[in-house]
């Protein structure tokens, strides 16, 4: 590699990165553990109605993946599709914003059904986004490269993240002297600043072209590849049973909030300081998360959430002084079980990935684990009849479950081209 290629690969590397941190850091403004928890459950006071917010963030980020899977996977460079993502997810969330200043105060019941739609607007734009971004990266970084960037992603944008999380804090506080819901407005239109310069970031990497399948392959064959690669590789489908198990592992993290208020009798603000701890956890855990292999952060990671869930069910034994502030420790461990899992999922996906199908291997495996984004929901019903602390104890549960399905994963497979 020439002087010039090296300092383009680095270039590249590091704006992926600021990609992803500025990313993590617009929306932590809008997480979906915190504060967009509080902000359903304070509009409409329903746990269901917390859990369907969640279920439609991820319904929208990958039905779509399957589709783009088959119209990108021949096609030489994929960048186009990635700007047209762009555009609409700018769009979207620009428009959730200006709807929370001019209808949440005044019609909340209209405001809130339209926010969901919008919602699932926004997020349908980032399925479109994934599979060009994933190959992409792909072809830019290198299979050993690729837990440190994604480490280093977290890493940053856990440390802005934390800071963000003072000022979603001081936003919901009285102090800040906004009314709900222009508050949560307040930290929309943050968001939606960061969502922007974070996605231009992606814009100027260079993507370099690869060999793709010299054949388009009908709609028909393309839907029968996946199940296919899924019988033909043990590591793909154990990596699937592995996200279904931590899926319903985590389904207890956007009740953690709800639960804090209505039976710690913690205030909404705390949901800034749940932020920043479970941000200072992502932050300090990926000192650790860049220095390992991808299977092994993932069973770090699945082991940590269920350890999370367990004392989050554990918590209410405390004495009642303690429980508030004994309850960060879910976050502590949910924070850094979760980052872990960010870090090692696309990586390990990659790794085992040949090249040529990548789009494949990233759209199948995200659109079979679609019906899992209405896990949230499923527990949202559950909570209506059982226990937050029960609830928790069955996440507990599948996240062991999920613990010891990563155990099988082959280690450290490179790419196949």
């Amino acid at each position: 590699m020439g002087l010039k290629d090296h300092f383009e690969a680095r270039r590249d590397f590091w704006l992926i990165v600021l990609n992803g941190a500025l990313f993590i850091f617009a929306f932590s403004f809008i997480s979906p553990g915190t504060v967009l928890s509080a902000f359903v459950y304070q509009l409409t006071g329903s746990s269901l109605y917390v859990g369907l917010a969640n279920a439609l963030l991820g319904v929208g980020w990958f039905w779509p993946q399957i589709f783009i899977s088959h119209v990108v996977q021949h096609r030489r460079r994929k960048m186009p599709f990635y700007r047209l993502s762009v555009f609409l997810r700018v769009g979207w969330m620009a428009t959730m914003t200006l709807l929370t200043f001019l209808l949440g105060g005044t019609h909340p019941r209209t405001f809130f059904w339209a926010f969901l739609f919008l919602l699932f607007l926004y997020t349908s734009s980032g399925g479109i986004a994934m599979v060009p971004w994933a190959d992409i990266v792909g072809k830019v970084v290198p299979p050993e490269e690729r837990a440190k960037l994604f480490s280093l992603r977290q890493f940053y944008g856990g440390i802005l993240a934390f800071l963000a999380g003072f000022v979603v804090k001081y936003v919901l506080s009285e102090e800040s002297g906004l009314s709900f819901p222009y508050n949560y407005g307040v930290l929309f239109v943050i968001s939606t600043v960061f969502v922007v310069v974070g996605l231009w970031a992606f814009l100027l990497v260079r993507e370099p072209v690869h060999p793709v399948p010299e054949r388009k392959n009908s709609f028909w064959e393309h839907m029968t590849d996946g199940p296919r690669l899924l019988r033909r590789d043990p590591d793909y489908r154990r990596y699937l049973l592995a996200r279904v198990f931590w899926t319903f592992g985590m389904m207890g993290v956007p009740f953690y909030v709800p639960y804090a208020i209505d039976e710690l009798g913690s205030h909404p603000s705390m949901a800034g300081t749940f932020l920043s701890v479970s941000m200072a956890s992502q932050v300090l855990s990926n000192l650790i998360w860049g220095r390992m292999g991808s299977r092994g952060i993932l069973t770090a990671g699945t082991l940590l959430v269920s350890l999370g869930a367990l004392w989050a069910g554990t918590v209410k034994f405390l004495p009642e002084g303690a429980r508030e502030y004994g309850f960060l420790l879910t976050f502590v461990a949910g924070g850094a079980g979760v980052t872990a899992i960010n870090v090692a999922n696309i990586a390990y996906l990659l790794e085992i990935a040949p090249s040529k199908i990548r789009p494949t291997y990233v759209g199948f495996v995200n659109t079979f684990a679609a019906p899992l984004t209405f896990v949230p929901l499923l527990a949202g019903f559950l909570v209506r009849y059982i226990s937050y602390p029960s609830l928790f104890f069955v996440s507990s549960s599948f996240g062991l479950a999920s613990f010891l399905t990563t155990l099988t994963l082959s280690k450290d497979r490179a790419s196949q081209g």
